[in-house]
């Protein structure tokens, strides 16, 4: 069974057309995530988190 996890950022269109957002799990643990390139990484803290989704959605250029 996979964690619970939900949105906790916009949901942002990468420069390939994939879908990059930020989730939390039940225990605030923050994950960094992208359909196109596949990324699902641990995030120290929201706000360098934020900063990842925008630069990441701005340059990511796999597709879904």
């Amino acid at each position: 069974m996979e964690e619970y996890r939900e949105i906790v950022s916009d949901v942002l269109t990468t420069a390939g057309g994939a879908q990059a957002w930020i989730e939390m799990n039940l225990t605030g643990y923050l994950t960094k995530r992208c359909s196109g390139c596949g990324i699902d990484e641990d995030a120290e803290a929201l706000t360098p988190a934020m900063q990842w989704l925008a630069e990441h959605a701005s340059t990511c250029a796999a597709r879904p």
